[in-house]
């Protein structure tokens, strides 16, 4: 069941071929089954749970350009297989001016031969309009109670529908996330880690990440929904009446990018709430965007995050337009119907979703001490967090100062904590536990090391008591600071200070 295929040797130039041309191995999914088993990924719990029958019906909208036609058709055939049909209301494929001779005539003919009458409806668009365009064109014509936005590259697990509309059933306001597993691109095995479960976070240089979650989002129950800062593009669900009360896409944005992070902020600031719902799996070919972006994709998406980073996050924007400062200036056209959903809505303002949806994010000169960059007080280097997302420990490192909130920026908060962008600082035994390394750890999974700070007694970590600061310098008594320092002799010792240099002090 979701087995792999690895082409011979003989056919390792025509591969090649098709992988840089679409990003995946078309040749392969010609000789896979469109309608293949796939393996239960579901968490273990899920095959337990039942639902009720009466539950709202959907529509299903999934845009595709030049999608190759057996990947297209083994999405459609993983949702009309594996979907209960009084709830499969409707399937809407949008061709987003596609070239492909095979997704024209062949495309409706073989629609028209092997799927019910009515279920499947299939819009052209005289060129291309990119994702957003394509998915409202969709949402103009489905009828369903609940849409649901779909990828053209993706296989849907056992009983994946029903879990997300039954958490739409209990709040209207409720958008029902599924958890992604991933297709191989070359071979189309279908993987998953087994038991586990993804978040998504992202972080002020605007990117994207996989994170877990954290053990106050766990119900009392592995199966029971848990709430996300954040949303993937595609694989989610949302009521059909509250998608237009929360005013839709913005169709102002072009192509793709940066659509799910303005709806995740929306969502959650306009009384919402993302849901990620553990028993509903979905297999995603993740894969390297083989389309052009007109004018490139960084472009196309720097401008998107712009249309709402400006909508919605008030004066936060800082951090961004610090790390990014070609954004603040880019004409993103007029914003005045967003800003009057957000109005109409009576949206909560941004600070509301750090502090109790995202709080992982740090807000680098609220609530603190001290903040800027920890310089070592000799030479131009600075502790760098290597732009690390993730929750588990790693070690901290030196790098040439480069005044960069996203990769040096630090702060000592009021409640004792030297935080970076989503990582605490903590002290943490070597492995031959002669010396102490200064570590990066998540600062919600454990509870972080903590500081005190004067400048007549200078700072201790509380842990180990060990004097760390000494009238505004951070001294380094017996730390290693982390792998790169290890091949610096000159980085270790008793006598190397560090400064915070450019901070801001709070009264």
């Amino acid at each position: 069941m979701g087995r792999g295929v690895v082409p011979g040797q003989t056919e390792r130039s025509k591969v090649e071929e098709v992988m840089e041309m679409f990003k995946v191995n078309t040749l392969v999914s010609d000789v896979i089954a469109l309608n293949r088993v796939v393996p239960d990924s579901r968490i273990h719990g899920c095959a337990d749970l039942g639902y009720p029958a009466a539950l709202p019906n959907v529509s299903i909208i999934m845009p595709f350009y030049n999608e190759w036609p057996s990947i297209l058709l083994r999405t459609v055939y993983s949702i009309v297989n594996r979907s209960p049909r009084h709830l499969l209301h409707q399937i809407i494929l949008v061709d987003d001016g596609s070239s492909l001779e095979s997704l024209r005539q062949p495309l409706d003919e073989y629609i028209d031969r092997n799927f019910p009458k009515g279920l499947i409806t299939l819009l052209r668009l005289s060129q291309r309009r990119g994702l957003i365009a394509a998915r409202m064109h969709g949402v103009a014509v489905a009828t369903g109670d609940v849409l649901v936005f779909f990828d053209s590259h993706m296989e849907v697990n056992v009983d994946w529908l029903q879990p997300l509309l039954l958490e739409i059933s209990k709040d209207r306001n409720t958008v029902a996330m599924a958890t992604l597993d991933y297709i191989e691109p070359d071979s189309f095995l279908y993987q998953f880690n087994d038991n586990y479960l993804t978040r998504y976070g992202w972080s002020w240089n605007m990117i994207f990440f996989e994170t877990f979650f954290r053990a106050d989002h766990i119900g009392q129950k592995l199966t029971d929904p848990r709430p996300g800062p954040a949303m993937v593009g595609a694989a989610f669900a949302i009521d059909r009446l509250y998608f237009h009360h929360l005013g839709g896409y913005d169709q102002s944005m072009t192509v793709w990018g940066g659509e799910n992070l303005e709806m995740s902020w929306r969502v959650w600031l306009c009384g919402g709430r993302l849901m990620h719902v553990p028993c509903s799996r979905i297999g995603h070919i993740a894969r390297v965007q083989p389309y052009s972006f007109p004018g490139g994709r960084e472009a196309i998406t720097n401008f998107n995050y712009e249309r709402a980073i400006r909508v919605w996050m008030g004066n936060y924007s800082r951090f961004v337009h610090s790390i990014k400062p070609d954004m603040k200036t880019l004409d993103v056209g007029d914003l005045s119907e967003r800003e009057a959903i957000k109005s109409k809505l009576k949206c909560n303002e941004f600070s509301w979703y750090l502090h109790n949806v995202w709080p992982e994010l740090h807000i680098y000169d609220e609530n603190v001490h001290l903040w800027g960059m920890v310089k070592n007080k000799e030479v131009e280097f600075c502790l760098d967090n290597d732009n690390y997302l993730f929750q588990k420990e790693t070690p901290a490192h030196m790098k040439r100062c480069e005044n960069r909130f996203d990769t040096q920026g630090f702060s000592l908060t009021r409640s004792g904590e030297l935080r970076t962008t989503l990582q605490c600082v903590t002290p943490m035994p070597s492995e031959d536990g002669e010396d102490m390394m200064v570590m990066l750890r998540d600062c919600f999974v454990e509870k972080p090391a903590t500081w005190t700070y004067s400048q007549e007694t200078g700072k201790d970590h509380e842990e180990d008591k060990r004097k760390m600061w000494r009238d505004d310098i951070l001294q380094m008594k017996g730390i290693t600071w982390g792998r790169d320092v290890r091949q610096r002799d000159r980085w270790r010792g008793d006598t190397e200070g560090y400064i915070l240099q450019g901070v801001d002090r709070a009264s």
